[in-house]
């Protein structure tokens, strides 16, 4: 990264647009210190360039560019108007993704293979093409068989179409179904999400085969599937932020969730909160940030908010945590930390010589 405009930001599942709109606000600080960039410019970059929504929900999806467009509305609190005025005038319109449903038969794609030539068409684009047949079902746990889907969506845009009445249609869910995918490819920088919760038995009989087929490892829960899901949609070193139940951390179900996590990312921070660290919800939550690559020996930071009852104490006592790292409820531990103990709990708060006993036997 050597600009603020090459940052990419992802939320796959995100909503009405929560995650995102408190990303535009990081974003406008990190343009204002870079000083390149004139304010006035400044939320058109950011709607243009750095943030990206997926969503399957058409009214979640219209809430979160909603949500991202008045910020992009209000502009930066020196503004006197002007800015606002001219937005209204040139409306930039947010990379929010609906994933929709998209089928196609054998024999339209056959007519519009002939049209546009079978050199364009690889195995990989026609497989591409035949993955969103239930996509309002799978959402962005979807990933494209073709990697260079951009490619092939600029080579088809200037395909000329007029005159072909039959492949009109066509034409243009295929490049619908192009768009789609060109979200879902690993092209982000940061990846951050609060993804759905759902247990074996709330999936859709369709779901959960899909899953057991394409998410073996960690086909029980949704969550699961996504977390997985999100680091490849994330460059190498590029770096991630969840919100889940905390249950993957322990319990022996989710033990290849944690292996995949411990063995093939890094864990660099986490805080495991209170049971009732939010209010009207009894919960078991925790939020983590992931580095995309492997690095077994970075102790990670850990702060664990158990002995602190009530949503009003989670914020505050992380941050003395982070201030005070000798509080008594903020931890260090690394992959290899993990993996001396049988199963690899994420039990962070051990002491080096109880670790050490587990390595012995």
């Amino acid at each position: 990264i050597s600009s603020p405009e090459e940052l990419k930001i992802c939320d796959p599942a995100c909503g009405s647009g929560h995650m995102l709109t408190y990303a535009y606000d990081l974003l406008y600080a990190i343009y204002l210190d870079d000083g390149r960039v004139d304010p006035a410019d400044i939320p058109e970059k950011i709607l243009t360039n750095n943030l990206y929504g997926i969503e399957i929900d058409e009214r979640a999806s219209e809430l979160a560019a909603f949500a991202l467009t008045m910020k992009a509305v209000k502009g930066n609190p020196l503004d006197d108007g002007n800015n606002r005025r001219r937005f209204f005038r040139n409306p930039v319109k947010p990379n929010i993704c609906r994933i929709e449903k998209v089928e196609f038969t054998d024999d339209e794609l056959d007519s519009y293979i002939d049209f546009v030539g079978k050199d364009l068409f690889t195995q990989d684009l026609t497989t591409t093409l035949k993955q969103f047949d239930e996509a309002d079902n799978f959402g962005s746990l979807i990933q494209p068989e073709m990697s260079n889907v951009a490619d092939a969506l600029h080579s088809l845009e200037a395909t000329d179409v007029e005159g072909q009445l039959f492949l009109k249609e066509t034409h243009e869910r295929v490049l619908k179904t192009l768009a789609q995918a060109d979200y879902l490819n690993p092209k982000y920088h940061v990846v951050v999400a609060n993804p759905p919760y759902m247990g074996g038995k709330g999936m859709n009989p369709r779901m959960a085969t899909w899953l057991k087929d394409n998410y073996p490892d960690v086909k029980s829960d949704l969550f699961s599937a996504f977390i997985v899901r999100n680091t490849n949609m994330t460059l190498p070193k590029g770096q991630l932020g969840f919100m889940t139940p905390f249950v993957w951390m322990f319990i022996s179900s989710y033990e290849k969730l944690r292996n995949y996590l411990i063995n093939q990312k890094t864990i660099s921070s986490l805080v495991q909160l209170e049971y009732s660290g939010f209010d009207g919800a009894t919960v078991p939550i925790c939020t983590f940030t992931l580095e995309n690559s492997h690095r077994p020996e970075f102790k990670g930071g850990y702060v664990r908010l158990t002995d602190f009852k009530g949503a009003v104490n989670q914020a505050p006592k992380t941050l003395e945590a982070i201030a005070n790292p000798d509080c008594g409820w903020f931890y260090r531990a690394s992959a290899t930390d993990f993996n001396k103990i049988p199963d690899s709990p994420l039990a962070y708060w051990l002491s080096r010589n109880t670790r050490s006993l587990f390595s012995d036997n």
